[in-house]
């Protein structure tokens, strides 16, 4: 299977909460990650996760489910993570909603570390084995994209 992580927007530009609970639904959904089926094959995302570095308040880590896929990804299909729940593409800025053939929701707030390295991560479950992994550096400047390079977002 030939899944890669290709870009990140760790860091919506904007404040993260309005208020003191209050987080708008397109605040959300700018904070997303890609990833791209850059084989020639159909590609079965049954039993694929998506991970990333969560920071304990023990100051230890561990690795955090941020998704579970199923279906299958075309050829040069990109899938895009959002953060929260499902909103309409129209409800989004253009950037966040272009450039993705998929839109997916996690329905959790905010998960992408902005002031510490964070690890998007591609996990098959059935063959306990990875599929992608990469990382990238922080703090993460407000809304930058991310792109691959090598085996690092920056």
């Amino acid at each position: 299977m030939s899944l890669l992580i290709i870009k990140a927007k760790p860091n919506p530009i904007g404040k993260d909460r309005i208020g003191r609970i209050f987080t708008p639904a397109s605040q959300l959904a700018a904070e997303w990650v890609d990833f791209q089926n850059i084989g020639t094959k159909d590609a079965d995302l049954t039993g694929v996760s998506m991970y990333h570095l969560a920071y304990l308040q023990n100051g230890s880590t561990e690795w955090e489910l941020v998704m579970e896929f199923s279906g299958t990804l075309q050829p040069k299909k990109i899938v895009r993570v959002h953060s929260g729940d499902p909103i309409s593409l129209d409800q989004m800025n253009l950037e966040d909603r272009n450039g993705a053939d998929y839109h997916l929701f996690t329905r959790k707030n905010y998960i992408w570390n902005n002031k510490k390295i964070d690890k998007p991560t591609l996990w098959h479950q059935r063959r306990k084995e990875y599929l992608d992994k990469t990382e990238y550096s922080a703090p993460v400047v407000e809304g930058k994209i991310l792109e691959r390079v090598n085996d690092k977002l920056v």
